[in-house]
C-alpha cells in the first residue's frame, strides 16, 4: 500500500487544533466570552458494515488560493478547511516541510481533486463498530462533528472513511459531510473520531447521524507502516477542564530516527464523548508536548494514538 491516501478533509488537528470552551446546561456550551459553541449529540448507532455511497462535498473554489499559515497551523487542518486532502495539499507545495510549518508560509491551496492521486487496489471493506455523532458549533459558523469508530477486527485498519448528515427536524438530510481519519491506521481493539467539518452549516439542522463508507483489513505482507509506541507519557488536564497537556516520547521498536511519527491526542468528557483532537507530527524517537482543546463539555480524560511511516 502506498502511503498518504488517508486525509481528505480535517482537523486544525494536525492536529486538529481546537478551542477551549466550557460546558452549559442543555447541551450548550461557551468557547471564552465572545464565541458560544452549541452541541449536537445523536443516538449511539450500531454495529456498520460499510455502505458503497459516496459522501457529498463541498464544491471547491474555481481556482488556486494563496493561503498565508498562521500559528499553530498544521497541512492536515488547512486541507480540512479547504475540503482537500493532505496529498494534494503537499502536492501543491513540495517546497514546504510539513514538519517545520512556521507562520508567515505561504502555500498554494489547489483545486479539489485537481492533484493526481497514484490508483490504489481496491481490498474488501470490512465492518467497525461505529459511535454516536457529536456536532460542536461555533459563532463563527464553522461546524466540527466528531464520528467515533472502533476496530472489531483482529488485524489493522487502514483508511475508515465516514459520512455525517445534517438533518432536519423531521429527518430529511439537509447536507453530508465527509468524515475522515486523523491517523492512516487504527489498531484492533481500539477506537477514533472520524472528522468532518463544514465551514457553514445549514440553519436549521436539528441533528447528525452517521455511517462508515469503507474500511480496509492492512494486509499482512504491508509493512510500510513502522512499530512505534509512547513512553514517560505525562498528562495534565487545567483547572477548567477546557485543555489539557500531553508531554512524552515517541519510540521506535527499530530506534528509527527518519521515521515520520503521528502522536493523536483524542479528549473525551465524563459520559466518554469525543470533545477535541489534536495531532502532533515529529521524527523519530523524539519528545512530544502539545496541548489538546475541548469544543464542548469540560475534558475527563485524554487517549493517545500512534502512528509511525518511513
Amino acid at each position: 500500500m502506498k502511503p498518504g491516501v488517508t486525509h481528505s478533509l480535517l482537523l486544525i488537528l494536525g492536529g486538529l487544533y481546537l478551542c477551549a470552551c466550557s460546558s452549559a446546561a442543555g447541551g450548550t456550551a461557551t468557547i471564552a466570552p465572545t464565541r458560544p459553541i452549541l452541541v449536537y449529540q445523536t443516538a449511539t448507532i450500531a454495529n456498520s458494515t460499510p455502505a458503497g455511497a459516496e459522501a457529498t462535498a463541498a464544491a471547491p473554489s474555481a481556482t488556486p488560493q494563496i493561503y498565508v499559515v498562521v500559528l499553530q497551523d498544521t497541512l492536515f487542518g488547512i486541507a480540512a478547511r479547504h475540503d482537500i486532502t493532505v496529498e494534494e495539499l503537499r502536492a501543491a507545495n513540495p517546497n514546504v516541510d510539513p514538519l517545520l510549518l512556521t507562520p508567515g508560509t505561504e502555500l498554494v491551496i489547489p483545486v479539489a481533486g485537481a492533484t493526481p492521486v497514484a490508483a490504489l487496489p481496491s481490498p474488501t471493506p470490512v465492518p467497525m463498530k461505529t459511535g454516536p455523532v457529536h456536532c460542536y458549533s461555533s459563532a463563527l459558523g464553522e461546524l466540527w462533528c466528531f464520528f467515533l469508530v472502533q476496530n472489531i477486527n483482529e488485524g489493522l485498519i487502514e483508511n475508515p472513511i465516514g459520512q455525517v448528515d445534517l438533518l432536519s427536524a423531521d429527518g430529511e438530510v439537509l447536507t453530508s459531510l465527509q468524515a475522515i481519519p486523523p491517523l492512516n491506521v487504527l489498531p484492533p481493539g481500539l477506537a477514533m473520531p472520524l472528522v468532518a467539518y463544514a465551514a457553514e452549516a445549514p440553519g436549521d439542522w436539528v441533528s447528525a447521524r452517521g455511517k462508515l463508507l469503507s474500511a480496509y483489513n492492512l494486509a499482512a505482507e504491508d509493512a510500510y507502516y513502522l512499530e512505534a509506541d509512547v513512553q514517560g507519557v505525562n498528562i495534565q488536564i487545567s483547572e477548567t477542564g477546557l485543555s489539557a497537556r500531553i508531554a512524552g516520547q515517541a519510540r521506535m521498536a527499530g530506534g528509527e530516527q527518519t521515521a515520520e511519527v503521528w502522536v493523536l491526542a483524542m479528549a473525551y468528557d465524563a459520559e466518554g464523548n469525543v470533545v477535541g483532537v489534536r495531532r502532533w507530527e515529529g521524527l523519530g524517537e523524539t519528545q512530544f508536548d502539545f496541548w489538546v482543546f475541548s469544543l464542548g463539555p469540560e475534558i475527563a480524560e485524554v487517549k493517545l494514538l500512534v502512528e509511525a511511516r518511513p
